[in-house]
């Protein structure tokens, strides 16, 4: 949402909003919803598989011993990479990366007007394509944030602000280069971001949050478009606002595909229970929800032993309750260090030394360990080996008693009936 602030010198080590930690985190969690969360994950983001295991003639091979191993998830955990390459030395930069691409399949790349273009007519490519190249190279998807955002860091100095045809024929043109320049690097766009709060001189909120979706849409008819919105845990107008907007666009047929919900928890903690209500709420529209800005501090100005343990636990609640949802296909941290981090408060899952916090083993372990699937067993009388994983691609292995073995992969959906077939 907001940009990046200077980086300090940090060291790495492998593996509205005020700010304030005062008050207790109260996470709301009742017995229900403790069952509805572990319910649902069960439910929601996993999918049936059978392997079966045949020979050349295609009769049943039972007793085979298989083995399955999840490689990629298909929700997206992200963060920021807005500090991608940006610190003093070599080693600092490969810790960073390592880090990073441990927890995170997914990657929110900036796209600020202000800071992207600050001399009109000369776009500064080179950052994000350097970003969208590395993230490429190490299998994270990409987003671009934002196309359009008229606050100060969204509006470059030269824009006419007091001419809105010629500012909205300047979007539009804004617009068109660069969803068709990262076509087939970034197919996911926060394509309008705070709309119901900021709108530039002179611009009706409908038109000036439809129109970009549709040039976007034009520009790259296979990318994931998303109207981002903060407001919508904290107060009931907001939510209320955002939500009667998004309802006009898709009457009106205005094609973005996903609902953007930011939650900076910089003045504290939400209750798990009030999240998960107004997920609810938005789900209702029938289109995927992406938590697309998550903040949890551990501290004020610096992280704090105690502030750490809270984060921990409330980042672990969160996550949960927020990864069951049966909407929710993407969840992105911000910032991932201290260093640097937005109004320089201790945001990040790691320390401005880059050692992890409590909250970034919490999510390795989610991620990694918990939400990844990894079973063994042998095929029945009918030559299959059925069980229920999270959705993602997997590598199966098959071994027979005389020891032949055979490998290949396959994709498991959430939420479907799949099957795969090893011919031995």
């Amino acid at each position: 949402m907001r940009l990046h602030a200077a980086l300090i010198a940090i060291v790495l080590i492998t593996c509205g909003r005020a700010p304030a930690m005062e008050k207790p985190m109260q996470s709301g969690i009742t017995p229900e919803i403790s069952v509805r969360i572990q319910r649902d994950t069960e439910r929601f983001k996993k999918g049936d598989e059978v392997v079966r295991v045949v020979d050349r003639s295609g009769k049943p091979i039972s007793g085979a011993s298989v083995e399955v191993e999840q490689l990629t998830h298909d929700f997206l955990f992200g963060c920021n990479v807005y500090t991608l390459d940006a610190y003093r030395t070599a080693e600092q930069n490969s810790r960073y990366k390592e880090g990073f691409k441990r927890v995170f399949n997914y990657a929110t790349l900036p796209f600020y007007w202000a800071g992207f273009e600050r001399e009109q007519g000369k776009p500064e490519y080179e950052r994000p394509e350097h970003m969208a190249k590395w993230c490429a190279e190490n299998g994270i998807t990409t987003k671009g944030h934002p196309l359009v955002w008229s606050h100060e860091a969204g509006t470059p100095t030269w824009l006419p602000r007091d001419k809105p045809d010629e500012v909205k024929r300047l979007i539009e043109n804004r617009i068109e280069d660069i969803v068709t320049r990262y076509k087939d690097s970034i197919r996911i766009w926060d394509v309008m971001n705070e709309s119901v709060h900021t709108r530039f001189p002179g611009m009706e909120i409908f038109p000036y949050t439809s129109d970009p979706v549709r040039w976007a849409r034009s520009a790259n008819p296979g990318a994931t478009l998303i109207v981002n919105e903060f407001g919508m845990f904290t107060n009931g107008k907001d939510k209320d606002a955002f939500l009667a907007l998004l309802k006009q666009m898709k009457t009106a047929g205005v094609p973005y595909d996903a609902v953007g919900l930011q939650s900076h928890m910089h003045g504290g903690p939400y209750p798990i229970s009030a999240i998960l209500s107004v997920l609810d709420e938005y789900a209702a529209l029938g289109k995927p929800l992406h938590l697309t800005e998550t903040t949890v501090l551990s501290g004020d100005k610096e992280t704090t032993t105690d502030g750490e343990k809270k984060q921990a636990a409330y980042v672990e609640q969160f996550y949960r309750a927020c990864f069951s949802h049966p909407s929710v296909r993407a969840i992105t941290w911000w910032d991932f260090s201290d260093a640097g981090a937005w109004q320089g408060v201790a945001a990040g899952l790691v320390r401005k030394d880059m050692s992890p916090k409590p909250g970034y083993l919490v999510l390795d372990r989610l991620i990694n360990r918990e939400w990844t699937t990894k079973l063994a067993g042998r095929t029945d009388s009918d030559g299959a080996f059925a069980f229920r994983g999270f959705g993602g691609k997997y590598r199966v292995k098959v071994t027979l008693p005389s020891g032949k073995t055979m490998t290949g992969e396959f994709h498991l959906f959430e939420g479907k009936q799949n099957g795969a077939k090893v011919s031995m």
